[in-house]
C-alpha cells in the first residue's frame, strides 16, 4: 500500500507558486502574469493563490521581497566583518569570487534583481535603489578598514569606492548570467586580482 503523498505547508505552498511565478516572469515578462496563468502553470485552484497572496499586486511584491531577501542575503554572506585579519586584497577578491559563485548558482534571483523585464512594476526599481544604497552604507566602513589595513591608496573616497565595488559587482553578475561559460567567477576573479596587483599602496 503506498503511502500518501506529504501535504505542503504553508511556506513551502508559497515558495512553490513563487518559483512558477518566477518562471513565468523571466519566460515571458511581467504582463503575462495573471492569478488565472499562475493557476494552470501551478495546476492548483486560484483560491490558494488568492489565499496565500491578496491579489496579483501582493503575488507581484511577495516576488520582489523574496528576491530581494534571497539577493541582500547573499551578498551579506560575502561583505567581510570589518575586523578581518587576511589580507584586504584577498578578501576582496575571494569576496567576487563567492558571490559570482551564488550568481552562477542561482540564475534566476539575479536575473529578476539584474536584468530589466518587459512590464516591471516600479516597486521593483524602487527596491533596487534602496539596496543598493544599503549595501553602500554597509560596504564602505569595510572599505576603509581593508584601505587602512592595506596602506593606501592614500586619499581614497571610500563612498565611490565602495559604489564603484558594487557596479563592478552589478556588472561581473550580469556576465557570468548571460555567458558563464566566457565570463567565468574565476576568469573575473583572476581580473581583479590583476588590478588590486596593479594599484600602489600608499
Amino acid at each position: 500500500m503506498s503511502t500518501p503523498a506529504r501535504r505542503m505547508s504553508a511556506q513551502e505552498r508559497r515558495d512553490q507558486l513563487l518559483d512558477v511565478l518566477s518562471t513565468l516572469v523571466l519566460r515571458e515578462g511581467y504582463g503575462a502574469v495573471s492569478i488565472d496563468r499562475v493557476s494552470r502553470e501551478a495546476q492548483i485552484a486560484r483560491t490558494v493563490i488568492y489565499s496565500h497572496f491578496g491579489n496579483l499586486e501582493g503575488f507581484l511584491h511577495a516576488l520582489i521581497e523574496r528576491t530581494e531577501q534571497r539577493a541582500v542575503g547573499q551578498i551579506r554572506a560575502v561583505i567581510p566583518d570589518i575586523d578581518f585579519e587576511e589580507d584586504p586584497d584577498t578578501v576582496l577578491i575571494e569576496a567576487l569570487r563567492s558571490f559570482l559563485t551564488m550568481v552562477r548558482d542561482e540564475p534566476e534571483t539575479w536575473r529578476l534583481a539584474l536584468f530589466p523585464i518587459e512590464g516591471a512594476p516600479p516597486e521593483l526599481r524602487e527596491t533596487l535603489v534602496r539596496v543598493r544604497a544599503g549595501l553602500v552604507a554597509l560596504l564602505q566602513p569595510v572599505a576603509a578598514s581593508g584601505i587602512e589595513r592595506r596602506g593606501g591608496p592614500q586619499g581614497l573616497d571610500t563612498e565611490l569606492f565602495s559604489r564603484l565595488l558594487i557596479g563592478f559587482g552589478e556588472e561581473g553578475a550580469k556576465l557570468v548570467l548571460s555567458d558563464p561559460e566566457r565570463f567565468s567567477p574565476e576568469r573575473l576573479a583572476d581580473f581583479t586580482a590583476t588590478i588590486m596587483g596593479s594599484v600602489r599602496r600608499g
